[in-house]
């Protein structure tokens, strides 16, 4: 889809705590093998959308050394393109560093003449959505703007995003935000703008406030200037914003595996990393493993359970890892049992025995501590 704009919006972060205390969500990793970031460039890539321009605001060399060869996430190379852009004259003033700046500086991207819809949306989000029905039901409604959103029966797990009312003719009538607890049509922060709205609004941008950002912008469409249509998405959706709720739904591609399947199961629709040369799980002699996910360059002779291993991970022999999320080059001595814990990369576990969490506050240890 050549006539198709993607720009992933990194600048308002996810906060999941001290995990991302030093890196952008983006860059987080995610079942094990997988960044948060490689979930949106893949739907994009697996809807043949290879122009995609990722909006960082900070820790950028995260995105950069996590995103490494860019042609992993594109189906044509030759023609596509993946491109980090950086508000440079933002960064000496921080104030006014805004997605909206950050696209304005960096508009050479929306010059090509190819290019007549902008999809808009973030990495906060984990789903399996197909942007090629969204651009399709975008023009459509001979709109200029789409809003996609899923509905819920509870919102408990959705109150920090915005909320949608939309009409019977598919319009969205107000953009909202409540604590309540109820049905609602939760925004999953994707939208559709047609490009020459995009410019237009740009240039008007600064006449508004030289601190506007995306959403402030969105909203500022449904009040004041133009119908937008609101498409609904049906899929399975997850918003990550706490350590709690990235332990919990984490674990629960193990304990659902019907959406471990939706995910993975699709020979049509590939999920993208990069690649290591890392050598293939080493399962030593007294190795138990059952219900887990465990990645490339991993040594396991001892017992792990309904967990999630990363790359370069010694288990040794005598050692428990239950319920637990362990990071890259972690290493867990024998006769340690860990319960509910997630380790960031580079730890060791060898001289406290039991270290346990619990399911609704797992234990979170930093990167490179001996524990």
């Amino acid at each position: 889809m050549n006539n198709v704009l993607a720009l992933i919006d990194l600048y308002e972060n996810a906060d999941l705590g001290l995990l991302t205390r030093d890196r952008p969500i983006a860059s987080t990793t995610f079942l094990g093998r997988y960044a948060f970031v490689d979930f949106v460039l893949s739907n994009l890539s697996n809807s043949g959308i290879d122009n995609i321009c990722i909006l960082a605001k900070n820790h950028s060399n995260s995105i950069y050394k996590h995103i490494g060869d860019t042609n992993t996430y594109l189906a044509n190379p030759k023609t596509g393109y993946l491109s980090i852009l950086i508000n440079e004259e933002g960064i000496l003033n921080p104030v006014f560093n805004t997605d909206i700046n950050n696209v304005k500086e960096n508009d050479y991207v929306l010059y090509d003449d190819k290019v007549k819809y902008v999809i808009l949306t973030k990495c906060n989000y984990i789903m399996k959505i197909d942007y090629r029905k969204i651009i399709d039901e975008h023009i459509k409604s001979g709109k200029q703007v789409s809003l996609v959103y899923k509905t819920v029966e509870d919102t408990t797990d959705f109150n920090k995003c915005n909320k949608l009312v939309v009409d019977n003719l598919n319009c969205v009538q107000k953009i909202y935000r409540d604590n309540k607890s109820s049905r609602a049509n939760i925004l999953i922060d994707t939208a559709v703008i047609d490009k020459q709205l995009l410019l237009e609004l740009l240039n008007r941008s600064g006449q508004i406030s030289a601190m506007l950002s995306i959403e402030a912008m969105i909203g500022y469409l449904v009040n004041y200037l133009t119908r937008v249509n609101a498409i609904e998405f049906k899929g399975y959706v997850r918003y990550f914003d706490s350590l709690e709720h990235y332990f919990k739904y984490s674990l629960e591609f193990l304990k659902n595996p019907d959406i471990l399947h939706e995910f993975f199961q699709d020979e049509d629709w590939v999920y993208y990393t990069t690649t290591h040369n890392s050598h293939p799980v080493l399962y030593g002699p007294n190795a138990k493993v059952t219900n887990s996910l465990i990645a490339n360059g991993t040594t396991i002779d001892g017992t792990v359970k309904n967990s999630i291993i990363s790359r370069d991970v010694t288990v040794e022999e005598g050692a428990i890892v239950e319920n637990s999320i362990i990071f890259t080059h972690t290493t867990i001595k024998r006769g340690v049992h860990l319960k509910n814990v997630i380790a960031d990369k580079r730890t060791v576990f060898e001289n406290k025995k039991d270290v346990y969490g619990t399911e609704e506050h797992p234990l979170y240890f930093p990167r490179g501590v001996i524990v």
